[in-house]
């Protein structure tokens, strides 16, 4: 290695616009799912998006805890959204697959998912989605995912 390469610095990535920005809280808002869930996003950047949602009756199972669909659809959700905000204009991030791992059972006042792109691509994504349950101020990890996504051309540019 030469010492030019050794002093190189990597460039900062790209910052998220605030249209981006805008457009995925717009799709978001959009996703029956997520309403019926409660769920909300809570931070978006170019990469990595986190979702929340409350505890409620309509998402348990029958012991009570956070029902494992409940857990990979706000994980599935988060790294779509990731995806999304690295994808060009008109186009979208769909999922082709995912594997979910169920780490505990998922018992607290709510969960939140994280999703972050590992490997941007023009025709694949792969992200990885961890969710975690939090209860009195205590943050517990439940499930991890990891996705790939198929970048598609959209009509409605989200």
């Amino acid at each position: 290695m030469t010492s030019a390469n050794a002093s190189a610095v990597p460039a900062e990535p790209e910052a998220l616009s605030a249209a981006r920005a805008d457009a995925i809280a717009t799709s978001f808002s959009r996703q029956g799912l997520m309403t019926s869930f409660g769920a909300s996003l809570q931070r978006v950047a170019r990469g990595e998006v986190e979702i929340a949602m409350p505890w409620s009756e309509g998402v348990t199972q029958q012991h009570g805890f956070f029902h494992g669909g409940a857990v990979g659809a706000l994980a599935d959700s988060a790294c779509g959204y990731a995806a999304l905000s690295m994808v060009g204009e008109g186009e979208a991030g769909l999922t082709a697959e995912y594997k979910i791992n169920l780490l505990s059972p998922a018992q607290g006042e709510r969960l939140v998912a994280v999703g972050r792109v590992l490997k941007p691509g023009r025709t694949l994504i792969v992200a990885q989605g961890e969710v975690y349950v939090e209860q009195q101020g205590r943050r517990k990890q439940v499930a991890t995912m990891l996705m790939t996504l198929c970048v598609v051309k959209t009509l409605d540019h989200v």
